[in-house]
């Protein structure tokens, strides 16, 4: 058991000196990064949470958060989402995984974000109206992965998600006003992230750290820009049996998860989860270093005999719109 404590803490260790790595000494990287779109949260159950999530996560929607999470399935849990983000954006996804037990466990996924229609113009010195009507254009980007987690040990479990990443902002107009040329505006590459999850043996106290969107530098026009690589560190408990008052009518999931951004400051997230026979879930989250997105709320269904589960959540976003997420699972 001191050896599985062990590993367990080099593996932390190892992916905390990573972000050091990542970046240029001295170089304020604060709202620079590319491919902003992978910092959204994926999934209702998470995002109802506060985007506490790290230690909790389980099953297909695992590997958008901690990749760990996804080996503790039974055989196979597939799920798909919508979200309804600010500024009229959309955001799809779609997740499987399969256990082949001493094997490991093997997963897909793919999130897809539709930024809806745009018009473009250009300026125009000798057009009446001063400026030159470029028509519509549609901004997409997407996001697919394959994941492998295996579980070492009945509390210790790894996870890895590589992934490749396109986002396409529609033709892009450059050259002199009254003389401009049009040129693709789409660049891709491939990321991966790694996570580790650890039940430390104390009630059900768990930790979860994971590392995501690590990747090369992507070069755009004439500069070049990282992905928002982050690293999150997560704790989670059940409270009523840390005080010792389980039984198997109800649990009250206290999760606090650590986040460094390649892109802002530290943040700190708080979330609780409520099941009453494992059947209903309730849900709130509060989110601090913030400035619109703080609090959130979400409610859940599980049905044990066909495995199906729906999750909902939402966010008031200060003073942009609401923010809605819808989930749909199943798990056999």
């Amino acid at each position: 058991m001191r050896n599985k404590m062990k590993f367990t803490m080099i593996i932390i260790l190892l992916i905390l000196f990573t972000y050091p790595l990542m970046g240029q000494v001295g170089v304020e990287k604060t709202a620079q990064t590319a491919m902003k779109f992978l910092s959204v949260p994926v999934g209702a159950r998470g995002a109802g949470m506060g985007d506490a999530f790290t230690a909790v996560c389980e099953g297909a929607e695992a590997m958008f958060w901690n990749p760990a999470g996804m080996a503790r399935i039974n055989k196979w849990d597939i799920s798909g989402g919508y979200n309804q983000w600010i500024a009229d954006i959309k955001h799809w996804y779609f997740d499987a995984v399969y256990n082949a037990e001493l094997i490991g466990v093997f997963g897909i996924n793919v999130m897809y974000v539709d930024y809806g229609v745009f018009y473009g113009t250009i300026r125009s010195e000798t057009d009446p109206s001063g400026y030159i009507d470029l028509g519509e254009f549609k901004p997409v980007a997407l996001a697919a992965g394959v994941a492998y987690s295996r579980q070492v040990s009945d509390r210790f479990s790894f996870g890895v998600n590589l992934k490749y990443i396109r986002q396409d902002f529609g033709d892009a107009y450059v050259g002199e006003v009254d003389d401009y040329d049009t040129v693709g505006n789409e660049y891709n590459t491939f990321a991966f992230d790694f996570g580790v999850l650890y039940y430390t043996g104390i009630k059900d106290l768990r930790i979860g750290v994971s590392a995501q969107h690590i990747s090369q530098e992507l070069e755009y026009i004439e500069n070049e820009y990282p992905l928002p690589y982050i690293i999150k560190i997560g704790l989670a408990m059940d409270l009523l049996k840390a005080f010792g008052m389980e039984n198997s009518f109800h649990s009250l999931t206290l999760a606090i998860d650590a986040s460094h951004p390649r892109d802002f400051t530290e943040r700190v997230h708080f979330g609780l989860e409520y099941w009453l026979y494992d059947m209903i879930a309730l849900r709130a989250g509060y989110k601090l270093n913030y400035d619109e997105d703080n609090i959130s709320l979400g409610v859940g269904l599980r049905e044990k005999r066909t495995g199906i589960k729906v999750d909902y959540s939402y966010n008031p976003f200060g003073n942009l719109n609401e923010v809605h997420r819808v989930s749909l699972g199943v798990g056999f």
